[in-house]
């Protein structure tokens, strides 16, 4: 619900040349933080931060934030029960507090370590100067961006790319990354889609001393699946309460709702929970009819709840502006078509709110999509599954291996479907869901909240096997039986239908002149791949890659 931004120099710098740095840092990501902004630096560390307000009063809010103990902190997210956190210390938590303070003494009582008993969505920086050094922390999942970038005359951190380019200058596109996009929808691993700018690892500390040396661990060790007697009231029991964790009874609180099984669990779950705080419910649909628009669905379960329900379309005339600016905020391109009807929502949203809460990231732990079916054996023989472009078309004899850099993969004796689910959470989930839903809702003032990433929610996931989660071989099995009495029937035994827009129509018809004017032979994705032989032959498949490569071409307009 913030930016964070900052630096850490080998050699002392005059301070009013930091403070410059750190406010044109600030100033490129201010779309993150439209409630404040604060800049701190001795010479040697630089931190700056732009708040989004939700917790706590103006005063004790502004950042950075220092302890009593002279240490600075920046913090990006939000803790959940940060006045129960600080009871258990024996401490108290006063009215008006944020939960940075809480994050600050976790921090310096029980170090990175101490992560492990708090539940949140962060990023954040911790500057001891009577240790001489500085720690880096990231959530679990990687719901909170968090960007380094390692040059001669030390280390800079940021929320964005943005803002890392207003510190340093220039950026030089990665070429891997482009190629990484094209097959697999996103940039890969731990790196960004730019040269030397890479990713703090989820559920990871870093430490850097001022004296150059590095320290570096996790937090959070995944547990390994096992098979275990199946638990629907145990799952529900984690889910209800990961959901009344992140509803905030001083706010309206906004609900995404797309007439499918996730959000409808999250909506189902909030307005049992809700305890005469207001909800407010939203779905998105389009102007041309087909299966894509689901608002007659999220409609059909609004209407069982005493709220309002908002509905939001999307037009074909609005989507080349669209385009545009869905690539500034998301930064490294992503070619999940839903970041256009995402935006929309969260503007939509942000009108009467800072919050809302979605289904996001149930699939990847509880096996949902339908390429989970008949797994292989080989995790090679998987990702194709997922690809828009294969390999040849794009001249190469296979994929590039810098997808999978740096990603963890998981033990070769696991099953195939535990192997898939794994690898998933730890790369694909973080690069192409959630940036997504971070860094368009954060552009539009708006703090989302994901219950289905709960540590204790995602922790229970892995900890069983594929088998169990996919209960009778039912995609989400567990999932279902553990809200099935809740839920209508209709809406339980539908089947997956994933969130998705009217592209093949919208490129037949209104987006047909658009698209051929966009790639044309001198457009700046030609030396990539030609769009013309999917121009002139459309269908699904063709559709789906003219789509990716209009949101490339949009993205290299603007950062390469």
């Amino acid at each position: 619900m913030c930016g964070i931004a900052g630096v850490i120099y080998k050699q002392e710098r005059p301070r009013d040349e930091v403070l410059r740095m750190l406010e044109s840092m600030n100033q490129a990501q201010s779309y993150r933080g439209p409630d404040g902004d604060g800049v701190w630096t001795d010479g040697r560390v630089g931190l700056a931060h732009v708040r989004l307000a939700l917790v706590g009063d103006a005063q004790r809010g502004r950042e950075p934030l220092a302890d009593e103990t002279g240490a600075q902190l920046v913090f990006n997210g939000e803790i959940y029960r940060p006045a129960e956190l600080m009871r258990n210390w024996g401490l108290e938590f006063a009215p008006g507090e944020t939960d940075a303070r809480t994050l600050h003494v976790l921090l310096r009582r029980q170090g990175p370590a101490g992560l492990a008993e708090v539940e949140g969505a962060f990023a954040a920086v911790r500057y001891d100067p009577a240790q001489g050094k500085v720690t880096l922390i990231r959530d679990l999942w990687g719901q909170k961006p968090l960007y380094l970038w390692r040059r001669p005359e030390g280390v800079y951190f940021a929320s964005t790319v943005a803002a890392l380019r207003a510190a340093v200058g220039p950026l030089r596109v990665r070429p891997e990354a482009l190629l990484e996009y094209l097959i697999y929808r996103s940039v890969g691993g731990l790196r960004s889609a730019f040269e030397e700018i890479e990713q703090l690892p989820p559920g990871s500390w870093l430490e850097l001393e001022l004296d150059g040396s590095e320290r570096s661990g996790r937090w959070y060790q995944a547990p390994r699946p096992e098979s275990a007697p199946a638990q629907p009231s145990a799952l529900r029991d984690k889910v209800d309460f990961a959901v009344a964790e992140r509803l905030d009874p001083h706010l309206e609180q906004g609900i995404f709702l797309s007439g499918g099984l996730d959000s409808s669990i999250v909506a189902t779950s909030a307005v049992a929970q809700a305890q005469g705080s207001p909800l407010r419910f939203y779905s998105i649909g389009y102007d041309v009819s087909g299966s894509q628009d689901e608002r007659h669905l999220a409609r059909r379960l609004a209407e069982a709840f005493p709220y309002e329900f908002q509905e939001v379309q999307l037009s074909s005339g609005q989507i080349p502006d669209l385009f545009r600016e869905v690539a500034r905020l998301l930064e490294d391109p992503i070619q999940d078509p839903v970041t256009l009807p995402t935006l929309l929502l969260c503007r939509a949203a942000a009108g009467r709110t800072r919050c809302a809460l979605t289904g996001d990231g149930s699939d990847e732990f509880w096996g949902g999509y339908e390429r989970f079916d008949d797994p292989p054996q080989d995790l090679k023989d998987y990702f194709p599954r997922s690809a828009i472009f294969q390999p040849q078309d794009l001249g190469l004899t296979e994929p590039p291996a810098s997808y999978l850099d740096q990603v963890e993969m998981p033990p070769p004796d696991w099953e195939p479907l535990d192997r898939i689910l794994a690898v998933e959470a730890r790369n694909r989930l973080r690069n192409y869901h959630l940036a997504r839903v971070d860094k368009l809702s954060l552009g539009s003032g708006l703090e989302i909240r994901c219950p289905f990433l709960d540590r204790q929610v995602t922790t229970m996931a892995q900890s069983l096997t594929a088998s169990c989660k996919r209960l009778n071989g039912v995609p989400k099995g567990l999932l279902i039986e553990a809200y099935r009495d809740v839920l209508p029937g209709w809406l339980v035994d539908r089947k997956k239908q994933p969130f998705s827009m009217p592209i093949l129509q919208w490129l037949q018809g209104d987006l047909r002149q658009f698209a051929h004017d966009r790639l044309g032979p001198n457009c700046r994705t030609a030396s990539l791949v030609s769009a013309q032989p999917y121009l002139q032959e459309l269908n699904e498949k063709n559709a789906a890659k003219v789509w990716s490569l209009l949101t490339l071409e949009a993205w290299m307009e603007e950062w390469a």
